[in-house]
């Protein structure tokens, strides 16, 4: 079966129109990554200006720094809740004379509070 002129014809833009896609995908491709390499060099410029960093080992070091700070700040505020909670139930505690031993207030609820602070589930 030979193609008609039409057919050849619809063929002929189509490859067109597919080769103009391409070239567009290329450039708006091209585009992001200028735009990208820009944002990259303003926030660049930005943090040494604000940090005085002058060095990749430098920016390393400082945000190990400050995420370590962060992620440790967070575990000494979750420290000091548990240990404010663990008070609670300490204080709630009453001796038994006649068993010789302390007595939990309110043995579920302090069950339920120590499984949340499991580190296996």
């Amino acid at each position: 079966m030979q193609d008609t002129p039409e057919t050849a014809e619809f063929a002929k833009r189509a490859e067109e129109a597919s080769q103009r896609a391409r070239k567009m995908k290329a450039e708006l491709r091209k585009k992001r990554r200028a735009d990208k390499l820009k944002l990259q060099q303003q926030l660049g410029a930005e943090l040494m200006k604000e940090t005085n960093i002058t060095s990749a080992q430098q920016l390393k070091q400082y945000l190990q720094d400050n995420l370590n700070y962060e992620a440790e700040a967070e575990n000494q505020q979750n420290y000091q809740q548990a240990l404010i909670e663990l008070t609670t139930f300490a204080n709630q505690l009453t001796w038994n004379e006649q068993r010789g031993y302390w007595q939990a207030a309110n043995l579920h609820e302090l069950t339920d509070w120590l499984a949340t602070q499991r580190t296996q589930h």
